[in-house]
């Protein structure tokens, strides 16, 4: 199968790892050839690069697309090559797919229309701690699970769209829409608590077992990320994804992207994606303060 990507960060240093294996070529702009000769530990996946110019030159050669952009990029992306005639099989996508719920779902709406395959990357799902989580929720009831999760907020980055609530940022819409999933997930959609402002959101959600999950999401100085289960200690990670960060590997969350990518090569989730846009659209019923 031939890949294209679209974003030249994540895009590179994390999907192209990811999907290197299932690809027979994987097609980059030229743009990104600059970055793509800093990042030394990319050199391995050199090999199957093909480095396009013209994307209407291109995509009718591609089976399989990632897009690792903005939302607003990813949304124009999306309408435009739907435009295109082209044969490709499956979108990766990224999350949140749109800038915000309503906008998300007129997307949702063209892909499930048109019958395009596709999926979003929430990798959570993957993490030994919701593995956990979720098997204490399949035996027994009651469970009462607590999750802090503390965001580095780094001052030269304030500008960036990851920050920016109405650009499809903030604590909400980039970092917190990964429990959202998560937790629609598990069936959560009973909300108890939900404050929200620019630098903090406290959520207490239930299932119809009473079980229930506290969470606590700040930008902080430091970045850590915290869970316990009932009675246990809380277990302690440097984030969500791994406990340590090794700056000049490949980045760790590409083994999750890679369960990810051979789970939905040929899946299309409709009634996952109606659950999380249900939980998501909720939530953000007290977005007034954001």
């Amino acid at each position: 199968m031939n890949s294209l990507i679209y974003g030249s960060g994540f895009g590179l240093y994390g999907y192209l790892p990811a999907i290197y294996k299932f690809s027979t070529k994987i097609f980059l702009n030229k743009k990104y050839r600059v970055f793509f000769n800093s990042r030394s530990e990319l050199a391995k996946f050199k090999s199957k690069i093909v480095w396009y110019e013209n994307i209407n030159n291109t995509i009718h050669k591609i089976d399989y697309l990632v897009i690792a952009k903005r939302p607003s990029d990813q949304s124009r992306i999306i309408k435009s090559l739907l435009r295109k005639k082209n044969k490709i099989k499956h979108f990766f996508l990224e999350k949140p797919i749109s800038l915000t719920p309503k906008k998300t779902i007129n997307l949702l709406k063209i892909l499930y229309t048109k019958k395009i395959n596709f999926s979003v990357g929430f990798l959570f799902e993957y993490t030994s701690w919701a593995k956990l989580i979720k098997k204490h929720l399949s035996i027994k009831k009651k469970n009462k699970i607590f999750i802090k999760w503390n965001i580095l907020k780094k001052i030269n980055s304030t500008k960036s769209w990851k920050y920016n609530f109405n650009e499809g940022g903030g604590l909400l819409r980039y970092y917190g829409i990964h429990l959202i999933k998560l937790f629609s997930d598990f069936n959560f959609d009973n909300i108890e608590k939900n404050k929200i402002n620019k630098n903090y959101w406290e959520l207490k959600i239930q299932d119809n077992k009473k079980n229930s999950i506290q969470l606590m999401l700040k930008y902080s100085k430091t970045s850590n990320f915290s869970y316990k289960i009932n009675n246990a200690k809380f277990n302690k990670l440097h984030n969500p994804f791994f406990n340590k960060i090794h700056y000049k590997s490949i980045d760790p969350r590409c083994l999750y992207l890679k369960k990810y990518i051979h789970k939905n090569l040929s899946n299309n989730n409709v009634y996952q994606m109606r659950k999380f846009m249900d939980l998501w659209c909720a939530i953000e019923n007290d977005v007034s303060t954001i």
